[in-house]
């Protein structure tokens, strides 16, 4: 039988790539065969839904235990009614990715980590690269933020100085917690190329300053 087994489970969360088209789109997991097809819901814009077409390839990325997994794939069917669904074939392989790919840049930058609910609580980015953040923030024992875990969605503002304020939607990769600080990696998702310039041209400053 063709196609790997994925750990899939509905109401995993995926982000969904375009050949030819910068970041992504977040969508969840709302049912799949096993080795023959995947249905996710994936809201589009009507300028990209109106582009696609049966077999046209598409890349997945998705969070599974702490580490990122991608795989191509090719669409079967898109439909708006009842709900945005998108149907693409099963896999035939994955590919587990590497975040740390990207070199890392120690930093103090300041910044806001905002929970998936909206509440907002002041950070630091400890490091940063191309495809994730280290964040460190204080938090107590009945604080809503000390018990985030991987996997879960957030936002972080990043304050990068006279280049503005970059705001991204992360994923946590891994939490730590010592003594009312709690630290977590995290991969960012969605991340367009101009944000991802945005964040070179920072880096490269940093690493500069640093010489």
């Amino acid at each position: 039988m063709a196609g790997v087994n994925l750990e899939l489970a509905l109401g995993n969360d995926l982000v969904v790539m375009l050949p030819g088209r910068s970041g992504g789109f977040r969508g969840t997991i709302v049912g799949f065969d096993p080795y023959e097809y995947i249905v996710a819901n994936v809201r589009l814009p009507q300028s990209v839904r109106a582009g696609l077409s049966y077999r046209d390839e598409i890349v997945i990325k998705y969070l599974h235990e702490g580490t990122v997994y991608g795989f191509r794939s090719n669409i079967l069917n898109h439909i708006t009614r009842p709900a945005p669904l998108i149907f693409f074939v099963y896999p035939d392989s994955i590919e587990k990715l590497d975040l740390r790919q990207a070199s890392r840049f120690n930093c103090s930058i300041d910044g806001t980590v905002y929970t998936m609910e909206g509440k907002g609580y002041d950070c630091l980015i400890l490091n940063v690269s191309e495809t994730g953040c280290m964040v460190a923030a204080s938090v107590n024992a009945r604080d809503p933020l000390n018990t985030i875990d991987v996997g879960q969605d957030m936002l972080v503002a990043m304050q990068l100085g006279n280049l503005g304020t970059l705001k991204l939607p992360i994923a946590v990769k891994n939490v730590s917690k010592e003594k009312g600080t709690l630290r977590f990696g995290s991969m960012f998702l969605d991340i367009n190329e101009e944000e991802r310039e945005l964040l070179v041209r920072y880096v490269e400053k940093i690493e500069r300053l640093s010489q």
